[in-house]
């Protein structure tokens, strides 16, 4: 499938389903692909994704949508930290 992607000038994300992180300024977070909202607090949200953990730290933080294929967060970010998952 991969292989057919790259013929066709498709990048990774829009072939499977490979994490996408989309940040918009200090006040807005997408995720696309995510596996699990793991926590959520109006301080911190963390999001398991299928090869890493996605943690974002701030103040008045919001999931404003939360759906199979995407995930909306919005509020003052201080940090945005992507964490390699370790296996075995």
């Amino acid at each position: 499938m991969k292989w057919m992607g790259k013929m066709a000038g498709l990048p990774e994300d829009a072939i499977g389903r490979i994490p996408r992180v989309v940040v918009i300024g200090m006040n807005k977070v997408t995720v696309y692909n995510a596996e699990k909202l793991e926590q959520f607090t109006d301080r911190t949200v963390r999001i398991q994704l299928s090869d890493a953990v996605l943690e974002i730290q701030g103040k008045s933080l919001e999931v404003l949508e939360l759906m199979p294929s995407e995930v909306v967060i919005e509020g003052t970010m201080t940090s945005v930290c992507l964490k390699e998952k370790r296996f075995g």
